[in-house]
């Protein structure tokens, strides 16, 4: 009997050593925290819990408030707004970086942000925040060049909303969506790794879901994109990249 308890006590020792392990790399791998030693990653993971999140959770609703930032250790994340009754998906959050960035600012949550699948995310608290920065300059100075890349991509993509034609902002998000996840198929063609409904495209863009049905036929007409089992396949990038900046 002994022999059996200590067993299950081994066991359940390991697997928490595993899994401290496991949060650790999670965190080493976000991307404003990538300079920081394995010290400072223990230090910070002994303050900075995590909730997990169901395909379809709310992480947050526009108007919140929040004393945290938000580390997107596993998952996907999309922030969205919604007006005059329709969803606006303006950014995807891929796991490995931070969001929820308003609570810097003692703003309430500007957007939507909702779980596309099973996710992981670390609770940064503002004071723990804020010592680690003091100590590590580098760790402002990566927060500061994210949010203003996110500022930055948000106009952009208002701007092609204002500016072009469906086929055009599609064209436009697929080069975006390769730049943040894209990866290279054997064929030396490229794919976006993970899948996207029509209907989810279409938030992003500002288009209605057969809009984009048929921006995605004309793409896939003239041979510069191909659609697999929800998966997007890029098979001409220059054709478009040039379709990308149509007015």
């Amino acid at each position: 009997m002994p022999t059996a308890i200590v067993s299950l006590e081994d066991r359940a020792g390991r697997k928490h050593t595993v899994d401290q392990a496991e949060r650790l790399k999670l965190l080493s791998e976000v991307d404003v925290l990538e300079t920081l030693a394995n010290e400072e990653i223990d230090w910070l993971s002994q303050r900075t819990p995590e909730r997990s999140f169901k395909r379809g959770d709310m992480v947050y609703a526009a108007g919140d408030a929040s004393e945290v930032l938000l580390l997107l250790l596993t998952g996907r994340i999309r922030l969205y707004e919604i007006a005059a009754g329709q969803e606006f998906t303006f950014e995807v959050i891929q796991a490995g970086t931070m969001f929820g960035e308003a609570s810097l600012a003692g703003r309430t949550h500007p957007e939507y942000a909702q779980a596309l699948e099973p996710a992981r995310v670390g609770l940064l608290n503002l004071s723990t925040f804020w010592q680690l920065v003091r100590e590590n300059p580098e760790v402002n100075a990566r927060v500061l060049k994210l949010v203003v890349t996110r500022s930055y991509m948000n106009r952009s993509r208002m701007t092609d909303i204002a500016l072009k034609g469906v086929s055009a902002r599609l064209a436009s998000l697929i080069l975006d969506l390769l730049q943040s996840e894209g990866v290279v198929t054997r064929n030396g063609h490229y794919r976006i790794a993970a899948p996207y409904t029509h209907e989810q495209l279409a938030t992003m863009i500002g288009a209605k879901r057969a809009a984009v049905t048929r921006a995605f036929g004309k793409l896939q007409d003239i041979g510069c994109v191909e659609l697999l089992r929800r998966q997007v396949y890029v098979t001409d990038l220059a054709l478009l990249s040039r379709l990308a900046v149509e007015a």
